[in-house]
């Protein structure tokens, strides 16, 4: 036997479905845990997890476990744990098929610590030297006074971009060290590999793209929104932004007070 909701109940639960139902019409990919994140960070919505969960199980609104996209190989080392922002990037490549243009290749550089994306190239190739300019763009943002002696480390594939003279070169002339994922394991890198199903997910996989640019143009607003409001629970449920903002904030106060 069911029991039913005393109206009270039943009347803030219909206000909190219509939120859920906007924000999954946006955003039909997010779980419950990052439409929680959302109603509570974003709209200011206070809404237990428990409760959310059950509404959207009720409503069908859950996003089925797909067990082809869980990595089932074991790991043969341990992957870098950074303890700072700036410390290990991690950077990956994935493409789009875009009608009638052809194939659109996206490179993303994220921080470890922080999960920011750093820099970003999309093109209609997938070059050494356009993964390059992804790290490029990481570098003048993130170190403007140069990233020599910084103890910067990006972690990659063992892809023929990364592990490539030209790309070995550059990041030792800049003094980047290079760390690559156990043969045929991307968990490795799982951060990076993560964030590329979340811009599928949340972009390209949300409606057709009439041209290359028209995706560039997205993919510039989407990396901008991502930075700035997307919460993330290992960081306490703050955005990327807001976490290495305060990480900065707690040292230049410790600094002064030294």
């Amino acid at each position: 036997m069911t029991r039913r909701a005393a109206p009270t109940v039943a009347a803030r639960n219909a206000a909190i479905r219509d939120r859920i139902e906007a924000l999954k019409a946006e955003h039909p990919f997010g779980g419950y845990r990052r439409v929680w994140a959302y109603l509570r960070f974003t709209t200011g919505l206070v809404v237990h997890r428990n409760r959310l969960l059950r509404l959207m199980r009720k409503h069908n609104w859950l996003v089925p476990a797909n067990p082809r996209l869980r990595a089932t190989r074991t790991p043969t080392r341990s992957k870098p744990t950074p303890h700072r922002p700036n410390q290990w990037g991690g950077i990956d490549m994935t493409k789009v098929w875009v009608e009638p243009a052809g194939w659109l290749y996206l490179v993303l550089v994220l921080d470890g610590d922080t999960k920011k994306i750093v820099g970003w190239q999309a093109g209609t190739r997938s070059t050494a030297q356009d993964w390059l300019h992804a790290v490029e763009m990481g570098l003048q943002q993130q170190f403007p006074d140069g990233v020599k002696e910084q103890g910067l480390g990006l972690m990659s594939d063992n892809g023929c971009q990364p592990t490539g003279k030209t790309f070995a070169q550059a990041c030792t002339t800049v003094g980047i060290t290079q760390a690559f994922t156990s043969y045929n394991n991307p968990k490795g890198n799982a951060d990076t590999e993560r964030l590329l199903r979340t811009f599928k997910e949340e972009l390209v996989w949300l409606r057709e793209w009439p041209s290359h640019q028209h995706l560039k143009h997205a993919l510039a607003d989407w990396v901008t929104h991502y930075n700035a409001g997307s919460h993330h629970s290992a960081l306490g449920y703050k955005t990327p932004s807001q976490f290495e903002e305060d990480y900065q904030r707690s040292h230049l106060t410790q600094f002064v007070a030294a």
